[in-house]
């Protein structure tokens, strides 16, 4: 237990180092990207960051005894650091989201001055145009030809069909080959029945 006493204390002592370092990359990092008035608070943190690190690094390292308002300091910075980043995150939302106030005025006047909508359009007739979708020149339009349908009647599939413009897809699967001959072959043996 002798020989990993030493070794839990300076794991113990630079987890409380790192308390500060995090805090000083996290807050050099935010002074870096922002183009606000925020900056000088980033920046103050950065520097309280800096100097508890490095006012904390000495005992760590084992050459000076403990110095304990530094190492508060160390392990409040953390704390230091989320209470000031959920303040300016929560003040930068309130300045982007609109005020209730209006969202509810832009409510109320959209369903009191209500712009006139046309009706859907629903297909009602039976005598409605077919669509039909091919990939070749469309022949000649004949409508004395076209036969009367009830969409009542049809199934789904059938109209499909009807749409599709041919009643089986034969034409498009791919043809099968003819039997083989019959050869004889020498590496095949052929039992006989006797």
């Amino acid at each position: 237990m002798d020989v990993l006493s030493p070794l839990f204390h300076l794991g113990l002592r630079s987890l409380v180092v790192l308390f500060p370092l995090t805090v000083g990359v996290l807050a050099f990092r935010r002074l870096a990207l922002s183009k606000s008035a925020n900056a000088w608070v980033y920046a103050a943190i950065c520097l309280f960051a800096a100097v508890t690190a490095a006012g904390i690094l000495p005992w760590t390292l084992g050459l000076t005894p403990i110095k304990w308002p530094l190492v508060t300091l160390a392990l409040l910075s953390p704390g230091v650091w989320i209470v000031t980043i959920c303040y300016f995150d929560v003040s930068r939302m309130r300045r982007y989201e609109p005020d209730p106030l209006i969202a509810v005025a832009r409510v109320v006047a959209d369903t009191i001055i209500a712009k006139p909508t046309l009706p859907p359009l629903v297909l009602q007739a039976s005598d409605t145009p077919t669509p039909t979708f091919r990939h070749h020149k469309r022949p000649a339009l004949q409508p004395e030809a076209t036969p009367q349908r009830s969409l009542k009647t049809q199934s789904v599939l059938k109209a499909m069909r009807d749409i599709r413009g041919n009643r089986s897809s034969d034409q498009r699967r791919p043809k099968l080959l003819p039997p083989p001959e019959r050869a004889e072959l020498p590496f095949l043996k052929r039992t006989r029945d006797a």
